[in-house]
Order: structure tokens, then C-alpha cells, then sequence
């Protein structure tokens, strides 16, 4: 399935990267941010955000809210 998207996973794990860079977004609000609209901007026809907690998960959750709304 991966390998059909255009991530190869080799059997040492290679490749691993690159696919959880496509699939991830991390940072900063102003990072996801930007690349959520960079992944609108490229003609997506649908994008699915998950909040993934890393400490303090309603300041993140509303921060994630807040990127969403200024889209």
C-alpha cells in the first residue's frame, strides 16, 4: 500500500522517514499552519486532522482549533 503511494519500506525500516513526514504534521502553530495550507494549496480534495497530544492536551486541542479556524 505504501510502496503504491510512493514510500517504499524496505525491511531494515528504510524509508520509514520519509512516509511519516508526508503523513505528520509537527510544530508550532505557525508551522502547522503553514503546512496545512501548503497541503490545501496543492490541490488536495480532502485533509483529515488529528490531534495527537504532547503535554497539555485542551491547550493543544484548542490551539489546533485555532489554526483550523484561520484557514
Amino acid at each position: 500500500m505504501f510502496a503504491a503511494a510512493g514510500f517504499p519500506i524496505a525491511a531494515d525500516g528504510t524509508g520509514v522517514d520519509a512516509l511519516v513526514k508526508a503523513l505528520v504534521i509537527a510544530g508550532n502553530e505557525a508551522q502547522v499552519e503553514k503546512r496545512v495550507r501548503e497541503l490545501l494549496a496543492s490541490g488536495l480534495d480532502e485533509l483529515m486532522l488529528m490531534l495527537v497530544p504532547v503535554a497539555d492536551e485542551a491547550r493543544e486541542r484548542e490551539q489546533l482549533i485555532q489554526v483550523i479556524g484561520s484557514l
